[in-house]
């Protein structure tokens, strides 16, 4: 009987409290998940790309975080547990009482002030919290996402861990977000797809075009947005048919994205014996070693083809920022 008692508790907690089923993708992927849609029109009852409401919207989004919603705005209103205003963090649920009282329009908090919701007028649109219209109706935040630290600490990351400088730093800005119970996992390999998505994030570029520029990134996969818009600011290379999304970055490869996306000059010759002048990432790793972005191993090589953890890229996004 105590058996079936804890399973009968263990579905009430997830049917109550959604937020206990966690997904294994990194929350770093709200942003661009949710922004790929911005322009998709408003729909009554909508929970697709054809057309959202505002509670179809959320949940739609949240639930490619593992994240389940119920599909009401009142109903939304119930899960997570309440959040300050000047407490907000990214991901956070905000709403807001518009045509009738109590909770009835909803959206997602992506920073700065900002929140992204499926407006009836504009459909997919970012608006701020200050804006006159619902700077007067917001009525209250949820927090749905498992964070279990504040920002920029990470239950993974110590005090002796060797990138814990950048990691923590880049947490308190929201540019990493982690994953669930705030976890950081910095030994995982980071993913083309994952580097796509927080340099389109971090450079705040549109991300709603969903076309299928390569033939293994479907309009459907959560990077889409993210991709299409460094081939568009020509920060990544649009000859290839396949994009690999799921496939580690190496660190040529991080060093080609780098410098397009920053901009640095070309400094003294490359001083390592694996690089060759002739090779396609020369002048970029020039540039990232020029910038202090990026250095060699003892042994004289840079090991072009290596992959790159997510602390080391955590390492190398917080170079790049402060070479500016």
């Amino acid at each position: 009987m105590c058996d079936v008692r804890r399973f009968v508790s263990v579905l009430l907690l997830f049917f109550l409290f959604p937020s206990f089923a966690y997904a294994s993708g990194s929350y770093d992927r709200l942003v661009p998940s949710a922004k790929k849609y911005v322009g998709v029109p408003y729909q009554f009852g909508g929970s697709s790309e054809k057309g959202f409401d505002c509670s179809g919207f959320t949940r739609h989004v949240m639930g490619g975080l593992g994240v389940a919603l119920a599909r009401t705005t009142a109903e939304q209103y119930k899960q997570g547990e309440a959040v300050k205003k000047e407490d907000l963090r990214i991901g956070d649920l905000v709403f807001f009482e518009t045509y009738k009282k109590g909770p009835s329009h909803a959206g997602i908090y992506i920073g700065n002030d900002q929140f992204i919701h499926a407006s009836s007028s504009r459909g997919i649109t970012i608006t701020s919290l200050n804006d006159s219209y619902y700077k007067k109706r917001y009525i209250g935040a949820r927090r749905v996402l498992a964070y279990a630290q504040a920002a920029g600490q990470f239950q993974d990351i110590g005090n002796d861990f060797w990138a814990k400088k950048e990691i923590e730093a880049l947490g308190k800005n929201e540019i990493v977000l982690g994953y669930a119970k705030s976890y950081f996992k910095p030994d995982e390999i980071m993913t083309r797809a994952e580097a796509a998505g927080m340099l389109a994030t971090y450079f705040n570029l549109d991300m709603n075009n969903r076309k299928e520029t390569f033939t293994d990134v479907p309009s459907d996969h959560w990077a889409i947005g993210a991709i299409n818009a460094l081939v568009k600011e020509n920060m990544i290379d649009k000859n290839s048919k396949q994009f690999q999304p799921d496939e580690p970055i190496t660190r040529e490869q991080l060093a080609m994205w780098f410098a397009q996306a920053w901009k640095f000059k070309r400094g003294a010759d490359v001083p390592f014996t694996d690089v060759q002048e002739t090779d396609a990432a020369y002048d970029a790793i020039e540039k990232l070693v020029a910038a202090g972005v990026v250095n060699g191993y003892e042994d004289g090589t840079f090991r072009p083809k290596e992959t790159v953890t997510r602390a080391q890229f955590a390492v190398f996004f917080y170079r790049a920022i402060n070479a500016e």
